[in-house]
């Protein structure tokens, strides 16, 4: 690593939610809709939660939910800009996946931007999404709207695959 971090779960609703708003804030080009933004801070509390934490600063998070008991979703996450391509997502992935492991769950999903939308930022995640094992399962265009179709990737994590 090229920092010294700590992965820590967060159990406070309203640390959640701040820690939510602050990192999501930084990252307008996959987060500029203020809607959707307040959305998730405001709903986050409910989810499991893992932070990053920089000299005491919560520089990244990822957050899910589980659906029938058996698949993980990953519900939002995110890093400060200055954070990134250091590990620190793919070990907050790592936590949250272990997290679902622990649940029973088999399956973990994600839900991003379609490649039909050349969106440069997003192919960045879907790169991200990719590294970690995740494989593209299908577009839906009624998830969001048309120009914005919703990529569902998906990845095995059961013990007898």
């Amino acid at each position: 690593m090229f920092c010294e971090y700590q992965i820590l779960e967060i159990t406070d609703g309203k640390l959640k939610k701040k820690y939510t708003e602050q990192i999501l804030r930084l990252l307008p080009n996959w987060f500029g809709n203020e809607e959707s933004l307040v959305k998730y801070a405001h709903t986050v509390d409910k989810y499991p939660f893992f932070g990053a934490f920089y000299n005491e600063e919560c520089v990244g998070f990822f957050s899910g939910t589980i659906h029938h008991k058996r698949t993980g979703d990953i519900y939002v996450c995110g890093l400060h800009p200055k954070h990134h391509r250091k590990g620190i997502g793919r070990e907050l992935y790592q936590t949250l996946e272990q997290y679902f492991i622990n649940q029973g769950c088999e399956y973990v999903m994600v839900k991003t931007l379609s490649p039909l939308n050349p969106d440069k930022h997003y192919a960045l995640t879907r790169k991200f999404y990719e590294a970690v094992g995740f494989k593209d399962f299908y577009t839906n265009h009624e998830i969001w709207d048309k120009e914005n179709p919703c990529l569902i990737m998906i990845k095995n994590i059961g013990r007898n695959v």
